[in-house]
């Protein structure tokens, strides 16, 4: 008879962990009366269990959603700085209409000087007041439209729309964060696991009964698939944290910003800093004229998939 494979969870990533969790209660579930009989209590403590990494996956989803928001708001703090430093180098135009304009522009900005600093919640307002001032029908629309201002205030719109609706999202959610880590509750699983492997095994080695060998049969096959998968396996570099790019000043070539720090937190290592042309690669779109740009990250090597981050291009003061 087969003699059942032992599978160390905490080397498989969540999504794996989670599933082949969820597979064993099931094998629990369909199994003959001796077999749970054997195990006693020990499939219920199982899935009592299997329900609190239900509610970690939960937080994990809702931890990405923080993250989201955060990179959002480096996104709509970058797209005011950047608007605010091409303004205010208009400022000293010689043209006097331009300087004017952007006297008046610089000024309302200035109010709202320090906006990043605020809650999310007040710092949602305080942007919304400022693309209501440049759009059409705004007070200073005129001005913005004789400064050039189009390409920076549609990028601090979009910033805007995502920053809302990530927040719209985020109140959805009402879960509050659970007792224990993630790791704790990993421990916790696979010292009940391996209980129940124990009895298994001393079960089938003994030919007690066939509901062993099946519940064996029926696992072996996914617990092989995982381990391998796991062998196999890639991070996808869209998991990344790279560091928000800096606003890059005007000259009329490429711009290639690659200093930044691109992060990546692992199972087993922790956070690790990547390294260019090791782990990932760079590619840039629309990175010549003032504006937008774009900069995509190839992930190389253990990691593969892609990110684009944004950064703007401003004129010099």
């Amino acid at each position: 008879m087969a003699k059942f494979i032992t599978l160390h969870f905490r080397n498989l990533p969540n999504a794996a962990h989670y599933n082949y969790c969820k597979r064993v209660s099931a094998e629990f579930a369909d199994s003959p009366g001796a077999l749970i009989q054997a195990l006693g209590q020990l499939p219920a403590e199982f899935n009592t269990w299997l329900a609190e990494e239900t509610k970690q996956m939960e937080w994990v989803r809702k931890s990405i959603l923080t993250e989201q928001i955060r990179e959002a708001d480096h996104r709509m703090d970058h797209a005011l700085t950047a608007l605010r430093m091409q303004v205010h180098a208009q400022e000293y135009h010689p043209r006097k209409a331009y300087a004017e304009a952007a006297h008046r522009v610089y000024t309302m900005l200035q109010n709202y000087k320090d906006v990043n600093r605020k809650p999310y919640e007040e710092q949602e307002g305080d942007v919304q007041i400022i693309l209501q001032q440049l759009q059409s029908g705004g007070a200073y629309y005129n001005d913005a439209s004789t400064l050039g201002l189009g390409a920076l205030r549609n990028e601090l719109q979009a910033s805007y729309t995502l920053f809302r609706e990530l927040l719209a999202q985020r109140d959805e959610k009402s879960l509050l964060k659970p007792e224990k880590s993630f790791k704790e509750v990993r421990a916790e699983i696979e010292n009940v696991y391996h209980k129940i492997t124990a009895i298994i095994d001393a079960g089938a080695l003994m030919n007690i009964s066939s509901a062993y060998g099946t519940f064996i049969d029926h696992l072996n096959p996914e617990i092989k698939r995982l381990n391998d998968e796991y062998h196999r396996v890639k991070y996808n570099i869209a998991n990344s944290e790279p560091e928000p790019l800096q606003p890059q000043l005007y000259t009329g070539k490429p711009l290639t910003p690659s200093t930044f720090k691109v992060l990546y937190v692992t199972p087993n290592d922790g956070t690790i800093t990547l390294e260019l042309g090791k782990d990932y690669n760079l590619t840039f779109k629309d990175n010549i004229e003032v504006g937008n740009a774009e900069c995509t990250i190839h992930g190389k090597g253990a990691y593969e998939g892609k990110k684009t981050v944004t950064f703007v291009i401003v004129r010099a003061l």
